[in-house]
């Protein structure tokens, strides 16, 4: 028991860095063959705006089954304002086939992770020469959900089946900068490139394992010592960490502050 236990903290605490590596939340564009040089045509005879509004894309999300759509609209010759909805379809975490040297409790934990996320990126951009045109800096502020879903399941010491179904929230609240460029192609597509941007956030971690047996009272005690003597370790990253443990479920709290990066996505967009 104390070993499944000691597997899923682990993989709680590890679950967020592990979205943040493998799961780009603005996607990744692996390989660029063809450049984009330079921009064609004018918006209108006086430099003004006729099309004030793109709506965009994510092309380089699609790969890891996020959906990603930013609406984008000018406010002045060279400010905009942008609003992005990104989902991330269930699944599991990417790689865990190469998992083969661990031991197989741990193996399946992995396999059987579900992991699904949404986030809303509220930004301002300020170009360089034009609105909607060009390189762009945008400070934005982000809120983020990702959650967890995961059995464990074992055999007690009568030999019985028993399955452990833990469930995960992680919401984040955070802001940054990114350094962008947007290029016009034709009268009415446009290309969007998320380059590189930072950005510092703080995620409110709420954690409950729910077990398909009522836990005896010894069996509570020793979860509870478990957990005790994980609460120092644990606690130089994630901050406030409590637990309590009952008959039937387990639940860990805390939260952890974080620096992260976003860029390197691709956005076709479509301007009106």
């Amino acid at each position: 028991m104390k070993y499944l236990i000691g597997i899923s903290l682990l993989l709680i605490s590890a679950t967020p860095l592990l979205a943040q590596r493998t799961i780009y939340e603005d996607g990744r564009l692996r390989v660029i063959r063809t450049g984009i040089a330079g921009e064609t045509g004018s918006e209108s005879e006086g430099g003004s705006l006729t099309k004030k509004n793109i709506i965009k894309l994510n092309l380089s999300s699609l790969a890891y089954k996020n959906i990603g759509v930013q609406y984008e609209r000018a406010l002045s010759s060279k400010i905009s304002f942008a609003l992005q909805g990104r989902y991330m379809l269930e699944g599991t975490i990417p790689g865990t086939s190469q998992l083969s040297d661990y031991s197989t409790d741990t193996i399946n934990i992995f396999k059987n992770l579900k992991i699904s996320s949404w986030a809303v990126t509220p930004e301002f951009r300020f170009y360089v020469k034009e609105a909607l045109r060009g390189f762009y800096i945008a400070p934005y502020a982000r809120v983020r959900n990702m959650s967890i879903n995961f059995p464990i399941n074992y055999t007690d010491d009568n030999n019985k089946a028993q399955t452990i179904n833990t469930k995960g929230s992680f919401t984040t609240i955070g802001g940054g900068i990114m350094i962008g460029a947007n290029f016009k192609i034709g009268n009415s597509i446009s290309l969007d490139w998320f380059i590189l941007g930072g950005h510092y956030s703080t995620t409110n971690i709420d954690i409950s394992s729910k077990t398909s047996q009522t836990l005896s009272a010894s069996d509570q005690l020793e979860v509870n010592d478990f957990l005790a003597s994980t609460k120092e370790p644990l606690s130089t990253f994630i901050k406030n960490y409590s637990y309590s443990v009952t008959g039937n479920e387990l639940r860990i709290k805390g939260n952890m502050n974080s620096l992260g990066l976003r860029g390197a996505g691709i956005n076709l967009g479509f301007r009106f």
